[in-house]
């Protein structure tokens, strides 16, 4: 590896470069920590409500949550490498930190492998939850081996890049460490292991992302909340796509054997920003429909969903000797008018024919102490 960071030795860069504003701290904390809080709020929503609401909880609730573990161990590595040299020039790095940095580049690069591979595993169960027969189950069984045997590789990569392992940050130990893959045993390799991952990754997400497409051509899915819901889904899946072709962009950008692409540490931190979101919107995504119905069911509970309408009503005095009586003759709400434009004059005899005299004395305001309440049927007998 000494041999290979000569170019950088040779020709040290400018100390006065201007740093990118995704190697400063308030760009690196402000895109990544934000998000990282919410993917835990997703997932405590997501574990309760398997666990305390429906009682059902699956392979897919138990690897969601290892990948949120997975999730943090690896930015708080990230944050590490910051601290110790990561956002400077790979020359200009203290010769006391660089052990350091590299036991932390360690622990950010096992930790993101593992993550990666499984919230797809956690994905995947949770299709097989869903679809429960089909050709799209079948293909969820086969993409579930496929990428279980893609996340072990990846996972063994990351955690025994070197044999052995401290040789990854103990560069001179004799004899020295044998180290492959992302292990930078050699640069030419190392690079092209990068860009393999990162490829391989954005082919992966693609395709889990794009399988529950197929519920868009289900007649149940017609309403406008399943809709609405899926949309949410569509546009979160899209921004993983996004990070993870940006994420491809930056290896394939850096995949040149210059002095520019070895000063990693100058460029490396806006590929593990990406990374970082890349995963936390990756759990959101799949947290999202599992505790959402209990979201949408406590929503009429703290939005207004329902309007009353009061109006008044101004009783005539009995010096008019004429009797009144509510007739809406059509709605209020159609109209919008007040309630005293309905009211109209009923040239006939008042009405009696109420039974309680609260109603009568409420109604027709015309009942004495000493009335009496005569129903119809009286009336006739008497005559």
């Amino acid at each position: 590896m000494d041999s290979s960071f000569a170019a950088i030795y040779a020709h040290p860069p400018d100390p006065n470069d201007l740093k990118p504003i995704y190697n400063k701290a308030g760009t690196i904390y402000g895109a990544t920590l934000p998000f990282h809080v919410l993917t835990w709020i997703a997932v405590a929503f997501r574990v309760y409500m398997r666990y305390r609401v429906v009682r059902a909880p699956g392979w897919d609730d138990l690897l969601i949550t290892i990948s949120g573990v997975f999730n943090l161990v690896a930015l708080v590595a990230f944050y590490g490498c910051f601290h110790f040299g990561l956002g400077k020039h790979l020359y200009y790095v203290d010769q006391n930190d660089f052990v350091t940095l590299f036991k932390f580049l360690y622990i950010q690069h096992a930790a993101y492998y593992t993550c990666a591979g499984v919230v797809k595993l956690s994905l995947l169960c949770q299709y097989l939850r869903l679809f429960q027969k089909g050709i799209v189950r079948q293909i969820c069984i086969v993409l579930l081996g496929l990428t279980s045997l893609w996340t072990f590789f990846w996972f063994f990569q990351g955690w025994f890049p070197c044999f052995p392992v401290s040789g990854f940050w103990d560069r001179a130990r004799v004899p020295p460490a044998k180290c492959w893959g992302t292990g930078f045993g050699n640069i030419e390799d190392s690079l092209a292991a990068f860009v393999a991952f990162a490829a391989s990754n954005m082919m992966l997400d693609t395709i889990i992302f794009f399988l529950p497409m197929t519920l868009y051509f289900k007649p149940s899915t017609t309403g406008p909340r399943q809709v609405l819901a899926l949309l949410m889904l569509f546009l979160l899946g899209s921004v993983v796509l996004l990070m993870s072709v940006l994420r491809l962009w930056t290896a394939v950008r850096h995949n040149r054997f210059d002095a520019t692409s070895l000063d990693f540490t100058w460029w490396y931190p806006l590929t593990m920003i990406l990374a970082s979101l890349e995963i936390d919107f990756a759990i959101i995504c799949a947290s999202i429909p599992i505790f959402w119905p209990l979201i949408a069911s406590a929503l009429p509970q703290i939005f207004v969903t329902k309007e009353v309408r009061v109006t008044h009503h101004q009783r005539l005095p009995d010096s008019t000797n004429a009797d009144y009586e509510l007739d809406r003759t059509y709605s209020i709400k159609s109209s919008g008018g007040d309630s005293q434009e309905n009211l109209r004059e009923l040239h006939e005899q008042p009405k009696t024919d109420y039974n309680d005299p609260f109603v009568v004395e409420h109604v027709t305001g015309k009942l004495e102490n000493n009335a009496q309440i005569v129903s119809e049927k009286q009336k006739k007998r008497r005559k």
